[in-house]
């Protein structure tokens, strides 16, 4: 017996392509629903029976009427999972000592605000199709808490400064979506992973040996997550067993914010 029954549910993916997404996508199909990674690029790994749709976060002024026509073609949305993570050219040089006004602005308008944006519009979709679906954002650990300093003594990685803003605001909206959409049967939670195993945001080279010791030297299962360890929390919220749970941010941080 299946019990995260996701049998012929509309799924779309934002971000489907990525290293957390693939499998989330992976899963969702495993467990019967129809899934619909929408993404720049095509994942070569995922299931073959995942229909990819072209969707460019960048490109705000199409974004609501791409999505509409999507509907339109594949159907209204049982749930919608945005685990993108859209960044500027200069994300990388976020840190405190140098960031530019610009930098944060163009992060916080590509990040937050088209979380926010992507949810409404999902959320409406619902709404007027009287679907009692499934909003799941993700957010981070540092949403919650501020980013540690010490973890980046001895790499070449720093602290970012827009990081927690935007990861705490998508929090913040998404009590607010639970508050606004709660009436109409739709559900709206956030997912908030802690450090995962893998290349660094915007750079095809793993995490250092030295950043990846400081991390789990701090955090109580003494290791980072795997990606594959995220995505049942989302066929979780995806799925009917959670029918009375909204306006949450669930940690899966291994114990971070714990201590």
């Amino acid at each position: 017996m299946n019990i995260f029954n996701l049998e012929n549910k509309k799924i779309y993916v934002v971000g489907g392509s990525g290293l957390i997404g693939k499998d989330i996508c992976n899963l969702m199909k495993n467990l019967g629903a129809n899934v619909f990674n929408l993404d720049v690029k095509k994942n070569t790994k995922s299931n073959s029976n995942i229909k990819f749709l072209n969707f460019d976060i960048s490109k705000e002024k199409f974004l609501e009427k791409k999505l509409k026509s999507y509907f339109k073609i594949y159907g209204a949305p049982d749930c919608m999972v945005n685990c993108s993570y859209p960044a500027s050219k200069s994300w990388h040089k976020s840190d405190f000592a140098s960031v530019k006004k610009k930098t944060i602005n163009e992060n916080i308008n590509l990040h937050l605000n088209s979380y926010i944006w992507i949810a409404r519009v999902f959320a409406e979709e619902m709404k007027k199709q009287k679907i009692k679906g499934s909003i799941i954002q993700f957010s981070s650990h540092y949403g919650v808490i501020g980013q540690n300093s010490k973890l980046y003594k001895g790499t070449k990685m720093r602290e970012n400064m827009i990081y927690s803003a935007i990861k705490g605001g998508i929090i913040s909206n998404v009590k607010q979506m639970c508050a606004h959409y709660g009436r109409y049967g739709i559900r709206v939670n956030a997912i908030c992973p802690g450090g995962i195993l893998g290349h660094i945001k915007g750079k095809k080279i793993p995490q250092s040996k030295k950043f990846i010791k400081n991390y789990c030297d701090r955090t109580p299962l003494n290791r980072l997550a795997n990606s594959k360890e995220i995505s049942p929390a989302v066929a979780f919220f995806a799925s009917d067993l959670s029918s009375y749970i909204t306006g949450v941010h669930l940690m899966i941080d291994g114990g971070w914010t714990a201590t």
